[in-house]
């Protein structure tokens, strides 16, 4: 059976998800609620599933108590990998002015609603009505985006491993003529050591100004490939200045590293374990689907995990899934 409207909430907001099905009954508008749409004896994950695709609009109910459900967040997660972005509504219904780093990641740059600002009979139903009229619009989303952004990631990640390989040889270069360095050659690292620091601020630059972009979402890829890269440069610039410690010319090599590796490593830490956050939730909802098209988005996850740095619990998922 087709619906208009999907509806995806926590049970500790059943009151204001009620309110809305009376809505939308009175609006002649059709709905999928949990409650009501499934009956005994049926496959409770399955039907879920494909109430969700054959659902035109994707609503989420998005409160504190929905953010902690780990099924909504799977019906969430399920949505955003097989509709259209223009077809998902978040609707936050508790005033809540933040949200968890997986959905912030999925769902960041969508057009929320707040209920005080878009209450449910004057400016929900509406814009149902008009999202029902054009599903297809909105922020770029779903499978789509996970697969141009895993393209993004692997150029990036050959780019970033090419410029480690350079910076190695030359740092490999100077440490071998270390009895040997002249005035020259301290000159010569201190500019590399400069041109590096320079480099890797510009790549984060990069990336902050692709997060605040409209294309945010879409171009989670390339944001972690720049700061991977920026971190990789960093390490080779340490390693330059290293090599200087304890010669004369030591005072050629600035102090402002610290602060902008701390940097780094903090936005590198930071999308890492949202995406852990975000693979795990998605292996959870694919140990309850087995549907291959979750356990390929798992792997994805998982991968742009590793490609930042290692992680035992997600290396012993994607060996399970491998098998």
């Amino acid at each position: 059976m087709a619906y208009d409207v999907f509806i995806s909430y926590s049970r500790k907001d059943a009151k204001i998800a009620d309110e809305i099905c009376t809505a939308l009954s009175a609006a002649g508008l059709t709905f999928f609620i949990d409650k009501e749409g499934i009956e005994a004896g049926q496959n409770f994950p399955q039907v879920l599933a494909e109430a969700v695709e054959s659902s035109t609009i994707f609503l989420f109910l998005a409160s504190q108590h929905s953010f902690q459900s780990r099924f909504t967040r799977g019906e969430v997660t399920y949505a955003f990998n097989h509709k259209h972005s223009g077809a998902i509504i978040p609707y936050i219904i508790d005033g809540s002015e933040s949200m968890p780093p997986d959905l912030e990641l999925m769902l960041g740059n969508f057009n929320w609603r707040r209920k005080e600002l878009c209450p449910i009979q004057t400016g929900l139903i509406d814009d149902i009505r008009k999202a029902i009229a054009h599903p297809e619009e909105g922020t770029i989303g779903g499978r789509q985006v996970l697969s141009s952004r895993k393209k993004k990631v692997l150029v990036w990640s050959l780019v970033s491993l090419l410029a480690l390989l350079v910076a190695g040889a030359v740092v490999f270069a100077l440490m071998s003529g270390r009895d040997r360095q002249d005035n020259k050659e301290a000159l010569s690292a201190s500019r590399l050591y400069e041109d590096l620091i320079g480099q890797s601020d510009a790549l984060i630059q990069q990336a902050d100004a692709l997060k605040d972009s409209s294309r945010s979402l879409e171009s989670t890829g390339e944001q972690i490939a720049s700061l991977q890269q920026a971190g990789q440069l960093l390490d080779s610039a340490v390693s330059v200045r290293h090599q200087f410690e304890d010669t004369p010319f030591k005072g050629l090599f600035g102090k402002e590293m610290e602060s902008r590796s701390a940097r780094v490593q903090a936005k590198l830490d930071s999308m890492a374990a949202s995406w852990a956050d975000y693979a795990k939730e998605s292996y959870a909802l694919y140990r309850i689907s087995h549907r291959d098209s979750e356990r390929e988005n798992v792997l994805s996850c998982i991968g742009y995990v590793l490609s930042i740095r290692p992680d035992p619990e997600l290396e012993n998922i994607k060996k399970q899934l491998s098998l």
